[in-house]
């Protein structure tokens, strides 16, 4: 029976293939656009480790104090909580994100890798593709084992896949390291959308980051993961984790105000997973809405068609065919169009897989965005398929099995189609597609004004046109004092190239969300309320910083190339920590102590942007890169012609040491696209979606007025012929179409008005409730849905009154 079902079906497809073609492609849009959100969603949140075993066992670690929430943990730390696991854990891991110069044939390059401890690939449950991974000895002695493991995509594509890499010694910063390994080819490291090139122990951590901090408890650089034991929950091992927190916290003088908390692996807050999460959850929620639409569009079709098989469906019934079996029919046909639409969505997300990453500007990080559509994929595809077929074929099966069979038999087709309750479904589809569309375009609406004001939000520094250069000294065996003389040296070539405006280094650059250098100070003449961490971000400069990134300075002086080394710790402070700390005296004179050293403040400057465009003001701390010196730094110039200037720079830096390369030279306004990204990325999809529904919204309006002129043709031709005018039967026409928008259109209000206050905190610069989003839009949706009509209702104008009264 059900083979005979399908017979039919796609006998009735192939017969009619405009109205198959329509609603195959309909479906396929809106399972399609389903499907590609699903996939970001399974590859960043649901499956952020690929490769990995069982990774809904993997929680994040993170330390807070009372006024900081996210902390990264130090080497002694992590061997305190290893030691004193609770027994619902089975293990820790610690590792530290790190940008690596790997020198090769006199040439070098930026690697990006991690500083593992020993149990790293077994804690993930991955195995070498190729060698071994660490083993135990290689995690006891401080720079005795220098050896390296390569990821599967690094090896591919710097090595070309030579499995005689293994035993090769490798130039990781300087020092010869040697491969012995290469990982699994699905494992790209702990962090979500970032793949790794190597992995090296923890005891070459000194040798890869110029500094020693496997000893001191203070220094906070590494992130944690826990893996919990099967049908262990998370809450049990946090109250767990809770009192060795409060053990450690009075033991360790370092660790008296700090604690410890979990997180899932999707929602872990400064991680990347975390960061995409809005903009993925937002894009899904209205991919699941284009959806509706293109079932509500589909609906309205499948009963239009229905009317044609009113006779057919009667004389079924008069056959002796049960009310069942024809419903039977009528969704094996549905699901028919619905698997065609299915497989049309597949293509459309194969189609449409690398859209967020084409979204995403060129960022120096190894940030990657596979969305691979694998069986979680189809299986979702097949899940949405299922519901849309049930969505759309139901109301029409309902209807067309529920017909009276004398009725049926004895009515014209017009007749049939003009029924109440079938006229009334009708507009009722059309009504939640208007209103569905107005949501969507509303939001895209409001994403695409935050992205223009995100773009001229000001982020605290004027200069637009210059260069930006990442520097590293490790790799070329610098101490200090000669690290100190390059940099000096440097700045003062770079200055001298006609063209540039000024030029100075720092340690991190404005508005990149993956950095962040924050110390815990103590101010002088400032008393801390009980619990109260006070921790500042910081950033190391070099002179002219202010200068050359247009910074304002409210009080004070810049640095100057006298503040060197052999004087006095000086530093500059933005205006919010100057009114936090300073309140109702002058910050300039004042010290903040980091540790055993005393800075004097000579400066105040604006508050800035620092990581994100959306962040609040926040307290800062510029500290002199000549005294905090640090070998890797970013030199920053400002320059009226960035392409013009990069020839003289590398020259310059060639001209001091031609082992020292330039890394991830870009122009600052290049920078700053990195800063909207995620607004950049909601207003394109959602700006996709709400014209995709406003198109589907609007086939739907017109195949509705469109039947409703072929339903009322007898009623026009008489109209006509006692007197109305074409103009008269064209306003009828629009006035039916305006009166089915307007009501959408008022629901859509409701509807937006509530759904837009889920991502009001993702919004820059507009509320969530603003006129100009909602005001405009419904007046575009209303524009848009006359012009739909305009076909229709010319149709009925034209139409001649004798040929239409014999149609009665």
């Amino acid at each position: 029976m059900i083979t005979q079902d399908l017979r039919y079906g796609w006998r009735l497809m192939v017969r009619k293939p405009g109205i198959t073609a329509v609603a195959v492609l309909t479906l396929g849009l809106g399972i399609g656009a389903n499907a590609t959100s699903y996939s970001w969603i399974e590859a960043g949140l649901r499956r952020p480790l690929p490769g990995i075993v069982d990774p809904r066992r993997v929680a994040v670690l993170d330390a807070m104090t009372g006024s900081r929430d996210t902390i990264a943990v130090s080497y002694p730390e992590f061997l305190d909580y290893r030691a004193r696991k609770p027994e619902g854990l089975d293990d820790l891991v610690a590792y530290a994100f790190v940008p690596m110069t790997l020198s090769t044939g006199g040439e070098s390059q930026r690697v990006w890798g991690q500083v593992v401890s020993g149990n790293f690939f077994d804690f993930f449950g991955v195995h070498a593709a190729l060698g071994r991974t660490f083993a135990l000895e290689e995690n006891r002695t401080t720079g005795r084992d220098p050896v390296v493991v390569l990821s599967h995509r690094f090896w591919t594509r710097h090595f070309d896949g030579d499995r005689n890499v293994l035993g090769q010694a490798i130039t990781l910063n300087g020092h010869a390291y040697t491969v012995i390994g290469v990982a699994a080819e699905a494992f790209r490291g702990s962090e979500p959308f970032l793949a790794m090139d190597l992995w090296v122990p923890m005891m070459m951590q000194p040798a890869i980051m110029g500094t020693d901090r496997l000893a001191a408890r203070g220094s906070t650089f590494l992130q944690t993961m826990v893996r919990l034991k099967p049908g262990v929950t998370l809450a049990r091992v946090q109250s767990d984790l809770d009192i060795v927190s409060r053990n450690l916290a009075s033991t360790y003088a370092e660790q008296a105000d700090r604690s410890v908390r979990l997180y899932e692996l999707w929602r872990a807050p400064g991680r990347s997973g975390a960061t995409m999460l809005p903009g993925l959850m937002v894009n899904m929620a209205f991919a699941g809405v284009v959806l509706l639409i293109a079932c509500a569009n589909v609906a309205n079709l499948l009963l239009a068609r229905a009317v044609n098989r009113q006779r057919e469906t009667a004389v079924r019934l008069a056959l002796g065919a049960s009310r069942r079996r024809l419903m039977q029919q009528l969704l094996t046909e549905t699901a028919l169009l619905a698997t065609a639409g299915g497989v049309a969505g597949l293509v459309f997300a194969y189609w449409t897989k690398k859209v967020l990453a084409a979204l995403m500007p060129p960022m120096p990080i190894p940030l990657v965005f596979d969305m691979p559509l694998g069986a979680p994929v189809l299986g979702f595809t097949l899940l949405v398929t299922a519901v849309s077929a049930l969505a759309f074929g139901l109301a029409p099966a309902l209807q067309n099995s529920a017909a009276s069979m004398l009725a049926a038999l004895k009515a014209s087709g017009a007749s049939v189609s003009a029924s109440p309750s079938r006229a009334r479904m009708r507009r009722s589809l059309v009504v939640a597609q208007v209103a569905a569309s107005l949501v969507l375009l509303v939001s895209a609406s409001l994403f695409m004004r935050t992205l223009q004001n995100a773009q001229a939000v000001d982020p605290g520094f004027s200069t637009r046109s210059g260069l930006l250069a990442s520097i590293d000294l490790t790799p070329a065996g610098y101490d200090d004092t000669r690290g100190r003389a390059f940099y000096r040296d440097l700045l003062a070539r770079v200055r001298a190239i006609p063209g540039v405006d000024a030029a100075t280094l720092a340690s991190r650059v404005p508005l990149i969300f993956w950095t962040s250098s924050d110390v815990r100070v103590r101010i002088d003449g400032y008393t801390p309320t009980w619990n109260e961490d006070v921790i500042v971000d910081t950033n190391r400069i070099a002179s002219d910083y202010l200068k050359t990134m247009g910074i304002g300075l409210l009080e004070g002086r810049d640095f100057t190339d006298r503040d060197t080394w052999e004087r006095s710790d000086v530093g500059i402070v933005n205006e919010t920590l100057a009114r936090r700390y300073f309140a109702g005296r002058s910050p300039i004179g004042g010290r903040i102590r980091v540790g055993p050293r005393t800075i004097e403040i000579v400066g105040v400057a604006r508050d800035g942007k620092y990581t994100w465009i959306t962040e609040t003001a926040r307290p800062f701390l510029y500290l002199s890169g000549s005294q905090w010196y640090r070998a890797d730094a970013i030199l920053h110039v400002k320059t009226a012609n960035p392409a013009a200037a990069v020839p003289a720079i590398q020259q310059a830096v060639r001209a001091l040491d031609v082992n020292v390369p330039l890394y991830e030279i870009r122009t600052i306004a290049e920078h700053l696209t990195i800063a909207t990204f995620l607004q950049r990325q909601l207003a394109a999809v959602l700006g996709a979606f709400g014209a995709l529904a406003l198109l589907l919204s609007m086939v739907g309006l017109y195949g509705v007025i469109a039947a409703t002129v072929a339903q009322r043709t007898a009623e026009i031709g008489m109209r006509m012929a006692l007197g109305a005018s074409r103009m008269d039967i064209a306003a009828l026409v629009l006035k039916q179409s305006l009166a089915v928008t307007l009501v959408g259109v008022v629901f859509g209000l409701a509807g937006a008005f509530g759904a837009t206050r889920l991502f009001k905190s993702l919004l820059v610069g507009v509320s969530a409730t603003d006129a100009v989003s909602f005001v405009g839009t419904a007046a575009l949706l209303v524009a848009t849905s006359l012009v739909a009509t305009y076909l229709p209702a010319r149709r009925a104008a034209m139409l001649d009154p004798t040929q239409a009264l014999r149609q009665e």
